[in-house]
C-alpha cells in the first residue's frame, strides 16, 4: 500500500496545476444508501487505532499513526452524516473478546497484506453491532531535510489510506486515499550561519530552523481533512 509522493509532485510541479484531495476514492454500491427510503446497509462504522506500513527505520517512535489519529478522529467527528464508534470504544469490546496483542497483529497484518482477518473481526463486530469497520493506514511519513551545503528546499510528504469493510465477510465497501505535501523555506548555501573549525568540520548551523523540513503534524492535518471529505455525503 506504500506510495513514494515525490515523483507525483514532480510531475505537477511541472503541469502547473494543483493536485485533487483526496487524490482516489472508490464506493461500492453497498456503502451507499439503499433502495427503501430513510434506510441504509452501512449506519455504524466502527473506526479501528491507525496503523502504518512503515518500517521501524523510517518511523523508530511509531509516531505516524499517533499524529495522523490525531487529526483524522475529530475530522470524522464533523461527518454528522455517519453514526461512528470511537476507537476507544472498540479498544473496550477489544478487551472483552480477544486481546490487545490480537489488535496489534491485526492492524499490522491489515496494513502489510490489505486482507482482514475476519476470525478476528467477526467477534469484535458482533459485540459492538456494527456494519463495518473503518481502518486508518498511514503509507508515506517523510522528510526531505536541506543539507547544510545544499540550495535546495526542504519539503515534508505524508500518504494515508481510510478503508471501510463490510463487518459480515471483510469485503471492501469504501477506499479513499491521500497524499500531500509542505515545503519550507528555500535555502542557499550563503543564507546559513555555520560556526565550523579551522579543517571546516560543521560544529553549528544557526539558521537551521528556518530551513528545516515543515512539521508532519502541518501536513498531517491536511490528509486527515481530505480522508475526512471523501465520504460520500449523506
Amino acid at each position: 500500500m506504500r506510495r513514494v509522493l515525490t515523483v507525483m509532485v514532480a510531475g505537477v510541479l511541472l503541469a502547473g496545476c494543483k493536485p485533487q484531495h483526496p487524490v482516489s476514492v472508490f464506493a461500492d454500491p453497498r456503502f451507499n444508501e439503499d433502495s427503501k427510503p430513510g434506510s441504509k446497509v452501512v449506519e455504524k462504522i466502527a473506526v479501528f487505532e491507525c496503523t502504518s506500513t512503515l518500517s521501524h527505520a523510517d518511523d523508530p517512535d511509531n509516531l505516524a499513526p499517533q499524529t495522523m489519529a490525531r487529526f483524522l478522529t475529530p475530522a470524522l467527528q464533523r461527518r454528522n452524516d455517519y453514526k461512528f464508534i470511537a476507537s476507544a470504544t472498540v479498544a473496550y469490546a477489544v478487551d472483552k473478546v480477544s486481546s490487545r496483542e490480537n489488535y496489534a497483529k491485526f492492524l499490522r497484518s491489515y496494513a502489510m497484506t490489505d486482507k482482514p482477518d475476519m476470525a478476528f473481526l467477526a467477534p469484535i463486530a458482533a459485540e459492538l453491532q456494527c456494519d463495518a469497520i473503518l481502518i486508518p493506514v498511514v503509507d508515506l511519513w517523510q522528510k526531505d531535510e536541506v543539507d547544510v551545503t545544499e540550495n535546495a528546499t526542504p519539503a515534508t510528504y505524508v500518504g494515508a489510506t481510510i478503508t471501510v469493510v463490510d463487518a459480515k465477510d471483510g469485503s471492501m465497501l469504501f477506499r479513499c486515499t491521500d497524499e500531500d505535501y509542505s515545503e519550507g523555506a528555500s535555502t542557499e548555501t550563503g543564507d546559513r550561519s555555520l560556526v565550523t573549525s579551522s579543517s571546516g568540520a560543521v560544529y553549528a548551523d544557526l539558521g537551521a530552523k528556518v530551513h528545516r523540513a515543515p512539521p508532519f503534524e502541518d501536513v498531517a492535518a491536511k490528509v486527515a481533512i481530505a480522508l475526512a471529505s471523501g465520504l460520500p455525503a449523506r
